[in-house]
């Protein structure tokens, strides 16, 4: 199986509970993204890996023409009920999208997902006529959390781990390191520098350790739907007898769009 395939059967399987454990963007932050599109001149977009629509719908809301394409077709059929009807199942390596039919090809918080980004990027300029954006989240440096939850954080991920090798099940590699799973985003702006970079949101959230460890409960990252129910739940038991789940826990939210211009002449 590819890593494209695998990753649209994770996203298909947590695709009921995806909306409700992703921290949506603001409306000043969706507001300031609208206004960079409508400076651009750019009204139809195509969203690559648009999911279940949670940037697309309020672009659509504010008049923007949208289109999507995704390989996870329970994520899209999310979107679909969102009144996104213009989806079509593709690779973002290979879109079935004619050449120059979009002012602008979108990309939001999927960058780290593809296996090769530049060479997406590369095979993605023959869509639109105006620039390619990507939504980027900044990542906290080390030593850069508001509270010693946010490491506590961390933590209930080993916890979680631990607890489920320890009766017998080994949960698949995964890196929680930002470091490491971001690294294509990182990779991708350092080679190739955006023709502009802007911050849309900057701020802080703040929320407890029990709404986090309700994600891995609500099973919202793709990687623990392979746990039998019944070892889950005993593990789920165990972190959270292992945390004070009423702890606060902030962190610095920061989304900035990424653009790179389609040159002429």
């Amino acid at each position: 199986m590819s890593q494209a395939q695998d990753t649209a059967n994770r996203f298909d399987r947590i695709s009921d509970v995806y909306d409700e454990t992703r921290e949506p963007l603001s409306t000043d932050a969706l507001d300031k993204a609208a206004e960079v599109l409508i400076r651009d001149g750019c009204k139809k977009i195509l969203e690559v890996g648009i999911g279940t629509g949670r940037i697309a719908k309020p672009l659509f809301d504010r008049n923007f023409e949208i289109a999507g394409v995704d390989l996870a077709r329970k994520m899209m059929a999310k979107a679909r009920g969102k009144g996104i009807v213009n989806l079509v199942m593709g690779d973002a390596n290979n879109p079935p999208i004619r050449d120059k039919s979009f002012d602008v090809v979108l990309l939001a918080h999927v960058v780290h997902l593809l296996e090769d980004p530049a060479a997406t990027f590369e095979k993605l300029w023959r869509i639109p006529t105006k620039e390619i954006i990507i939504f980027v989240r900044k990542r906290e440096q080390p030593g850069e959390s508001s509270s010693p939850a946010q490491a506590e954080f961390g933590d209930i991920r080993q916890i979680f781990r631990a607890a489920a090798e320890g009766l017998g099940f080994d949960l698949p590699s995964r890196s929680w390191d930002w470091r490491e799973r971001f690294r294509n985003e990182i990779n991708l702006l350092n080679s190739r520098p955006p023709t502009e970079l802007i911050t849309i949101q900057d701020s802080e959230v703040v929320t407890t350790l029990g709404e986090r460890v309700s994600f891995f409960e609500k099973r919202a990252f793709g990687n623990l739907s392979s746990i039998p129910d019944d070892v889950f739940q005993r593990v789920m038991e165990k972190v959270k007898a292992s945390v004070d789940l009423g702890k606060e826990f902030r962190y610095r939210r920061v989304e900035q769009m990424a653009i790179w211009r389609v040159p002429h002449g």
